[in-house]
């Protein structure tokens, strides 16, 4: 065991020597040591950014995609799919009533309300169409009319209770067209 005595004159530079210790550990270890903590939170913290602004870059390179992909189809679809009014509507009313009839369904007298063409939108005419018949001849003419050649849209149905098993619709459809573009010299 040490002596009292010389345990009491170690204890000075002991203690002098933990102070200096203490010391060096404040100035010099724990200053880098909460640099590094520090620079691994901001490291870890730009990563996390790094991946956010990556995800973000993703997204819009995505959007950008579906935008080119958009205005390629349509044009698509007005080049190919939209026709002039001369080659849509006589054709969608001709398919409507050979459908119809094909089905063995009472049309009623069809209306027609056209609209007019607006700057990017194709004009359309919408014909509501009374019809009678069966469940079956029902579904089998407008699977006729989704089938159909014909640019036709069906908007809406609705239903008027029918007394004798038949069922009576409504039906609104839409034939949409692109107009002919007016020369100059038409006078039109």
């Amino acid at each position: 065991m040490i002596a009292p005595a010389l345990r009491a004159r170690l204890r000075r530079p002991a203690l002098g020597l933990l102070a200096l210790n203490a010391a060096v550990f404040l100035a010099f270890t724990l200053p880098r040591t909460l640099q590094e903590r520090n620079a691994a939170r901001r490291v870890a913290g730009l990563r996390a950014e790094v991946g956010g602004e990556r995800a973000r870059v993703r997204a819009l390179r995505e959007r950008a995609d579906s935008l080119v992909a958009n205005a390629r189809d349509s044009e698509r679809f007005w080049r190919e799919l939209l026709k002039d009014r001369k080659e849509t509507l006589l054709p969608a009313i001709d398919e409507i009533q050979k459908a119809a009839s094909a089905e063995g369904i009472d049309l009623g007298r069809e209306a027609y309300t056209p609209e007019e063409a607006r700057a990017g939108v194709p004009a359309r005419v919408r014909v509501q169409l009374p019809v009678a018949g069966s469940y079956d001849q029902i579904v089998g003419f407008l699977g006729r009319l989704e089938r159909s050649k014909q640019f036709l849209v069906i908007d809406q149905v609705s239903l008027d209770a029918g007394t004798d098993g038949e069922a009576r619709l409504a039906i609104e459809v839409s034939a949409y067209y692109r107009e002919a573009p007016v020369s100059e010299g038409s006078g039109a």
